[in-house]
């Protein structure tokens, strides 16, 4: 199953030639809990977050232990329903939501599981295109319906369980359309409408504080490349500081934010695969090495693409920008994630779901799934 990327009404007006990278910058319940939600942004955001509760032992707190367990439960998304799933054999445990809206394959969807690392809540996103959105927070033990958290999308807990990351729009308008003129016979020239979630914003889950960093308004940040695209995705770095993130546009493209010495999107640092292709999607960071796992092909749509090689899954040193694999190639992967202790790695690869341990071989664990995280 392909990850969502928006359907953009303005393409790109000149073709971005790259080598092999595009340069982006310079239970108690089996039954369904069905939801109203519309994927409308909710009127009042919550605010009363609460402590993320972290359990220690489930942290990814400088470099745990290999031997780490294998986590026992697994947060998904299975069509238009957030589940909690079997970590030994796949099978479902409990519904946590149901959206009947998200069932049709097209928008609005579900995406951004997060499972807080006390594993007493998950974190996900109703998401539309490029328009308005909703996260949802849902307990696991399936007793409570999901509550509207905040609006935006792809969120994410950070591995000490006090902060949560996601993707909102930029303030402002959205700059005319070629061709179209500002009047009053086109109320949709120059307006709020049709705007892309490319700005971050940090939350402490205990205090509300919230932090944003989004693309300046200069020359080089105003382009359609900036403003049409969209974050898709956020994973935190097990250091709870740094994070990297998907900037979706025809393409996909992976940055790391250095939330404590960044002051804005532009000062981020552009994840390269050397020898690979310019399309990287699904990070991942492994706690034991520090290293960030994701997903890299060619270009297949809209830019240049020297590389010929086969899709592969692969774990990268982002500041001495060198790769080794993590399966092996040909996989099409379409979600990543390690557990706290980077032993364990979950990974879907046409729409099933695998689990796999160090070197030993994937075991399949469930169909239907988009999004894991455990």
């Amino acid at each position: 199953m392909a990850a969502k990327r928006p359907v953009l009404a303005v393409a790109v007006a000149a073709t971005v030639v790259t080598i092999g990278v595009l340069a982006l910058r310079g239970s108690h319940s089996d039954r369904p809990v069905v939801t109203r939600a519309g994927g409308g942004s909710p009127a009042v955001p919550a605010t009363g977050a609460g402590d993320g509760g972290a359990d220690p032992t489930l942290v990814s707190t400088g470099r745990p232990s290999p031997d780490g367990p294998r986590p026992n439960e697994i947060a998904a998304i299975v069509g238009g329903s957030v589940v909690l799933l079997d970590g030994r054999d796949g099978h479902t445990l409990r519904t946590l939501a149901t959206h009947t809206e998200a069932t049709t394959g097209g928008f609005p969807y579900l995406e951004g599981v997060s499972l807080a690392p006390d594993r007493r809540q998950v974190f996900y996103a109703l998401a539309g295109d490029c328009g308005p959105a909703t996260i949802y927070r849902v307990a696991t033990d399936g007793r409570t319906p999901p509550e509207v958290f905040l609006s935006g999308v792809s969120p994410a807990v950070s591995p000490d369980g006090r902060k949560l990351a996601y993707a909102v729009a930029a303030p402002g308008p959205v700059p005319v359309p070629a061709g179209v003129p500002a009047l009053p016979s086109n109320p949709e020239a120059g307006s709020a409408e049709r705007r892309c979630q490319n700005s971050i914003v940090v939350r402490d889950l205990k205090t509300g504080a919230e932090r944003s960093w989004r693309y300046p308004d200069t020359p080089d940040y105003t382009t359609a490349l900036y403003r049409g695209a969209v974050i898709t995705e956020i994973a935190w770095a097990p250091d709870s500081t740094r994070l990297a993130y998907t900037l979706s546009y025809e393409g996909d493209s992976i940055s790391v934010l250095n939330t404590d010495s960044d002051a804005d999107l532009s000062q981020t640092e552009e994840v390269v695969v050397p020898g690979g292709g310019g399309n990287s999607s699904h990070p991942a960071w492994q706690a034991t090495s520090g290293l960030l796992g994701l997903f890299n092909t060619r270009f297949e749509c809209c830019f240049d693409d020297n590389y010929t090689g086969p899709p592969r899954a692969l774990l990268l040193d982002v500041d001495r920008r060198l790769a080794t694999p993590l399966l092996p190639p040909g996989r099409r992967v379409t979600a990543l994630d390690f557990d706290a202790s980077g032993a364990h790695v979950l990974f879907v690869d046409g729409g099933r779901l695998y689990r796999r341990t160090g070197a030993q071989a994937p075991v399949p664990l469930a169909t239907g799934v988009t999004r894991a995280d455990w």
